[in-house]
């Protein structure tokens, strides 16, 4: 693949996902990502046929840093360590891809309806995982006896918020765009209320003397 392709294919990936998360799927015309890129509009079709296409491979890019995130979580047997290491890379996740987490964010909640197969099925699959993982530390008594899948759930939404709920943020923190302590002080907090409702009551002492870092 040549350089000036690479090039041109990132710099349309980059102005779509502006476009559909400032107005959603429907509502963003080719000609104006194409203006944003940048590039003659015939270039957006050159290389990805359809704004459908284009919106797919959107939503692929997002898949990649889900499926990294959660594989840490499953790294350490020490659910202190995974969940907190888990929580810090979703934070991460959408401090370092804003856009593209509002796409897909916007997405789910209307049910995934153009959602790729193979999006999908990656994951169902980790998801599936990552609840196991909960499950086999619930058995074992490394963690309190709560429900699997709604502890991912939660902890899903809450580092989802910045993206669903960047209006509201804006409003309680007075700032248009979190800033980099906003999302230091998110995984802070998110970590100390899934550890401290979750680890089994000999550890919650140990939670205090955790250091944060994203």
């Amino acid at each position: 693949m040549s350089a000036i392709r690479v090039r041109n294919e990132q710099l349309i990936l980059a102005a779509a996902s502006e476009e559909f998360a400032a107005k959603g799927f429907d509502a963003t015309q080719t000609l104006d990502i194409a203006l944003r890129a940048g590039l003659p509009k015939a270039n957006l079709y050159y290389y990805f046929q359809s704004k459908e296409n284009l919106y797919a491979k959107v939503l692929l890019g997002f898949v990649e840093p889900l499926l990294e995130a959660s594989a840490v979580l499953r790294e350490s047997d020490d659910p202190m360590v995974g969940l907190q290491a888990y929580i810090a890379a979703r934070i991460r996740i959408a401090r370092e891809h804003p856009h593209i987490a509002k796409v897909f964010s916007g997405e789910l909640l209307l049910g995934g309806r153009q959602l790729p197969e193979e999006c999908r099925d990656l994951l169902y699959a980790e998801a599936q995982r990552n609840v196991e993982c909960l499950r086999s530390w619930i058995e074992r008594g490394l963690l309190a006896p709560v429900d699997p899948e709604h502890l991912m759930l939660f902890i899903w939404s809450a580092t989802r918020t910045y993206t669903n709920l960047g209006w509201q943020m804006g409003c309680i923190t007075g700032r248009a765009e979190p800033q980099d302590e906003d999302y230091q002080t998110a995984a802070e907090t998110i970590t100390r209320m899934v550890l401290e409702g979750v680890v089994v009551a000999p550890r919650v002492g140990e939670i205090r003397g955790v250091l944060f870092a994203t």
